[in-house]
């Protein structure tokens, strides 16, 4: 895909990190006068016309970004150069939520996803960034007072899982029900290089962590997400788990936290498969078979998951749902088929549906299906799913009562 800003032409499926970061400050200086832009945008920035809020179980998402774009103004490169985070937002950042939106949807739960951009890629010439864990915690605060503030009739925040629990119980025709919100990380470059801060995360009522995202940082071996982001600083990427990625796993199961493995390559996966001794989350990623992608994970380790009481979460991305030749084509051609068709093979290959469920990753700088950008309209795919199977019941499973079910389970810390 190819777009022109400050009259300059950048084709997007082939940008790096560090080109990503150069280019959009050159050209962000006369981003906001390029009148093209608005009309590029199209329907991916238009509320959705919304149904009538269900009274079932509608939609627990294992991953997503809420509060991104709001952290990203906050840094001070946002500050600095707000056209640099405008671009990011309108132009590589076209899903979302909104709150008001997803309570009319019904939805369940959300367990949102704290990643910020700059500790991970900035920081890269002095990993780690000792500065990372305040900067998580700091998103977290965020969070909470974005939920206390203006998300308040919609969302609240569970502290543990006897609050989801409670939450959840909570009929929605009742004028008390809120989407139930939990705090997760992603990626573990947030602890700057120590277990220590994983403490804090737990009693903060963090949920879950990705040991791993796009650089290794030393705890495990990173898979490359996409082609045009290249991991050109993992210095270990067939190594798998480190010995301090062994520390982590252990302090996260004594305190209760999940393990995540999503963006782990395989050979740490494995590693991580035995070295764990509760239940591991995959929350956003896909079947290897049916996408041939690094992110992506074989199907004997999504057994091994789901047999030892994990579960697989389904990201909403085209491109890493299918072996679209380019991220362009994955955007013009990829739909909720794709994310039907990968839900149909997990199902197969755990041989149940109660370990499959969904990590859409909207707001996180992903590609969107054509008939799907937020978060609202996900019963969109839940008729689809129902089309296939037949059955309300299995789809509100493996659309909310799975993940539901696996964080009341195993997550046993909180606050």
């Amino acid at each position: 895909m190819t777009i022109t800003l400050a009259n300059r032409e950048f084709d997007i499926s082939k940008f790096t990190r560090r080109d990503f970061l150069s280019n959009s400050l050159r050209a962000s200086v006369g981003l906001l006068g390029t009148g093209s832009v608005l009309s590029a945008l199209g329907c991916a920035t238009r509320r959705p016309s919304l149904v009538p809020r269900p009274t079932r179980r509608v939609l627990a998402d294992l991953h997503c970004h809420s509060v991104i774009n709001d952290w990203n103004r906050q840094t001070p490169l946002g500050l600095r150069f707000p056209a640099l985070v405008w671009l990011a937002e309108k132009f590589f950042n076209r899903t979302g939520m909104e709150w008001e939106d997803c309570h009319r949807a019904g939805v369940d739960v959300i367990c949102v996803a704290h990643f910020n951009v700059f500790d991970e890629w900035l920081s890269m010439p002095t990993d780690p960034n000792p500065e990372a864990p305040v900067n998580t915690f700091r998103m977290m605060d965020q969070l909470q007072e974005q939920l206390s503030g203006p998300a308040r009739p919609y969302a609240t925040l569970a502290k543990n899982a006897t609050m989801l629990q409670k939450l959840t119980s909570i009929p929605k025709t009742s004028a008390d029900y809120r989407i139930a919100v939990v705090h997760t990380v992603e990626g573990g470059h947030a602890l700057g290089g120590s277990i220590d801060p994983l403490e804090q995360l737990a009693r903060r009522g963090v949920a879950m962590l990705d040991v791993t995202h796009f650089f290794s940082k030393d705890i495990a071996s990173a898979a490359n997400s996409y082609p045009f982001f290249p991991d050109g600083n993992n210095r270990r990427p067939h190594l798998g788990l480190s010995e301090f990625g062994r520390d982590v796993i252990h302090e996260m199961e004594r305190l209760g936290m999940i393990v995540d493995v999503t963006h782990a390559t395989a050979t740490a996966i494995d590693d991580i498969i035995k070295v764990a001794t509760r239940p591991l989350a995959v929350s956003h990623a896909s079947s290897r078979t049916l996408s041939e992608h690094p992110y992506a994970v074989y199907d004997d380790q999504v057994q091994q998951i789901v047999s030892d009481g994990g579960i697989m979460g389904v990201i909403i991305d085209p491109y890493l749902l299918g072996n679209y030749t380019t991220a362009s084509l994955a955007e013009k051609e990829g739909s909720l088929r794709d994310v039907v068709r990968q839900v149909l093979h997990l199902v197969k290959v755990c041989g149940t549906h109660k370990h499959v469920g969904i990590g859409s990753d909207f707001s996180g700088y992903i590609g969107a299906p054509r008939d799907m950008n937020r978060i609202s309209q996900i019963h969109r795919l839940s008729n689809m799913l129902e089309s296939e199977f037949g059955n309300s019941d299995v789809v509100e499973d493996i659309m909310a009562n799975n993940a539901m079910e696996f964080l009341k389970t195993n997550w046993k810390t909180g606050v």
